[in-house]
């Protein structure tokens, strides 16, 4: 069935980060990330759907009981679509008021400097779920972690992970009582000890690392080590190295199961 040509075109500018942020709402594609949408507090509206979309038998059980369920052509799924090939499954979800205002809470955060990447943002926030982090705090010019991208970079872990945008230099002490951050010139990550342990661990921008001002910042640069000819690492991968260095020299996460 069609939809009407106004709400269609409300949900393609949602695409939009501004007008995301104005409306508080997101769209959310894909069984995975949906399915960890239903299971979160956040606010599920309504679910379009393509005709003959075969989903899998958990995510069927919670759609029944989701309010607005709604049948559309594949031709307006196409046209709601963020993604280069529409998955057939979108949801419309308004933030909570929390969202991207997380509150202080024990154990490492990470902070985001200028990752304009949403899929480096994504998959981060997905890391930081994964090991139980505190959170994800993430600079104004980094990439919008509620985006499309970011959303399916991080497999639904958005809508579980405290995340807080805001600048380096207007966060509270507490935040930044201990600081790391990630730079090749930096000390072994490996070789570090516990008292060097961060309460913030900071990963740069794709292209050029950590910004200037939070660099001088750091408490702690720490480096990761490689023996092949690459000249670099992907900044997701760099930070889940990182974490997972600082899990296993037995450093608390954070409070959250």
């Amino acid at each position: 069935m069609a939809i009407p040509k106004q709400e269609r075109q409300d949900i393609r500018l949602l695409k939009r980060k501004q007008t995301r942020w104005d409306r508080r709402q997101i769209t959310v594609e894909g069984e995975k990330a949906i399915l960890e949408l239903l299971k979160s507090s956040w606010i599920t509206e309504r679910i379009y759907f393509t005709a003959g979309l075969e989903l899998s038998e958990s995510l069927s059980q919670s759609l029944h009981a989701a309010i607005g369920l709604v049948e559309v052509s594949a031709k307006d799924m196409e046209l709601m679509t963020s993604l280069k090939t529409a998955p057939g499954l979108l949801a419309l979800a308004s933030m909570p008021d929390k969202a991207g205002r997380a509150e202080h809470e024990a154990g490492v955060w990470l902070y985001l400097d200028h990752m304009n990447d949403p899929g480096n943002v994504g998959t981060l926030i997905r890391v930081a779920d994964w090991f139980g982090m505190a959170g994800v705090v993430l600079s104004t010019e980094s990439a919008d972690p509620f985006g499309p991208k970011a959303i399916q970079s991080s497999m639904g872990s958005a809508f579980h992970t405290p995340i807080r945008i805001q600048n380096f230099k207007d966060l509270p002490s507490r935040w930044t009582t201990v600081v790391m951050g990630l730079d090749a010139g930096g000390q072994n990550l490996f070789e570090l000890t516990a008292s060097d342990a961060p309460c913030l661990l900071v990963v740069g921008s794709e292209s050029h690392g950590v910004s200037a001002d939070v660099h001088k910042a750091c408490h702690v640069m720490a480096s990761i080590p490689g023996a092949g000819r690459a000249e670099s690492l992907n900044a997701s991968v760099a930070g889940a190295i990182a974490v997972a260095s600082l899990v296993q020299q037995g450093v608390p996460m954070g409070q959250r199961r």
